[in-house]
């Protein structure tokens, strides 16, 4: 099957197993999205959104429903999931495209601090409308990636597209398996010419890497920092987790879930997983380079290759 390529939100999209004519389709809903969705092109609809904060917006189907989906996982995780620090991530310096911030030194703000805001945004489902609360800016980050990958899959299916994956950044969504199942590799957060472990997929999912190491930036203290950041800090998460891949039915939970695990932690994110997703499993590597798993991995990859990549 066919490997194919290409660059879409500031990161690189791939697909595999899909027709030429899938292909570009492909290549055009993520410039929709890019469009759409992007916090760092002033004319994108969701700058024009957080422009409007306080008043009524008038939403695209497609930015309402993102927005819808992305303030359900915020409810679902007692905000533990954020989409509403657009503003928070912007004064720790985080305020231009990624590759634009290698090797500068920024400065923010840091007497701004995160609120508790028990009402966001206000949905209109009727009209369209959604209204952001005055004091918050939205950023979508790696939800938009995991939730436009997602959407991207469904359409492929729909389409008759029985087999295939979608991977945007460190998102996979594979539907459909090929006879020799899907090979995939669990990079080394530290060095990103190399793998981790590979491993043998069998299974339908949705698979999320977040790393706290391999998106960092320096203010002009001399501090690093990066993009997920504790919803009750307002600091970049501190945990002794350097990254997590976890996999899920949807990929969209994977995405979510996979950032929670990161700034929970090793023990209270592992229980959290557990208890609140069984169905989801995870592989985290921890900062002193030892690797931990949660829930049953089982379900989504030989376990006998897993046991065999443990001898890493």
């Amino acid at each position: 099957m066919s490997l194919h390529r290409f660059n879409a939100m500031n990161t690189q999209f791939f697909t595999k197993g899909l027709p030429v004519g899938a292909q570009e389709m492909s290549e055009g809903w993520m410039a929709t999205i890019e469009g759409k969705l992007s916090r760092f092109n002033p004319h994108s609809e969701l700058s024009l959104f957080n422009r409007s904060a306080g008043q009524p917006f008038l939403a695209s189907t497609l930015l309402y429903e993102v927005m819808n989906e992305a303030n359900r996982y915020y409810e679902a995780t007692e905000g533990l999931f954020n989409p509403y620090l657009g503003h928070v991530i912007r004064q720790l310096g985080y305020s231009k495209s990624y590759e634009l911030l290698k090797g500068e030194a920024v400065t923010h703000d840091l007497k701004t601090k995160p609120f508790e805001c028990d009402i966001p945004v206000i949905f209109e489902p009727d009209i369209g409308v959604i209204r952001l609360n005055l004091r918050l800016a939205v950023d979508l980050g790696g939800f938009a990636k995991g939730w436009s990958a997602h959407q991207l899959s469904l359409m492929l299916q729909q389409a008759g597209i029985r087999s295939g994956a979608v991977g945007a950044g460190g998102d996979i969504t594979l539907w459909g398996v090929p006879e020799e199942g899907w090979t995939i590799g669990i990079g080394d957060p530290w060095e990103a010419s190399r793998d981790l472990m590979t491993l043998r997929v069998r299974y339908p999912a949705g698979i999320a890497t977040s790393s706290t190491v391999k998106r960092q930036w320096k203010d002009h203290f001399g501090q690093f920092h990066h993009h997920i950041i504790h919803p009750h800090t307002g600091a970049s998460a501190r945990s002794d987790l350097a990254q997590v891949t976890l996999f899920a039915p949807h990929l969209v939970d994977a995405e979510v879930y996979a950032k929670c695990v990161v700034i929970l932690g090793s023990k209270h994110g592992f229980e959290w997983l557990a208890s609140h997703h069984p169905s989801c499993a995870a592989i985290g590597v921890l900062h002193d380079g030892s690797i931990r798993t949660v829930g049953r991995i089982g379900q989504y990859v030989e376990e006998g290759e897993l046991l065999h990549a443990w001898s890493y």
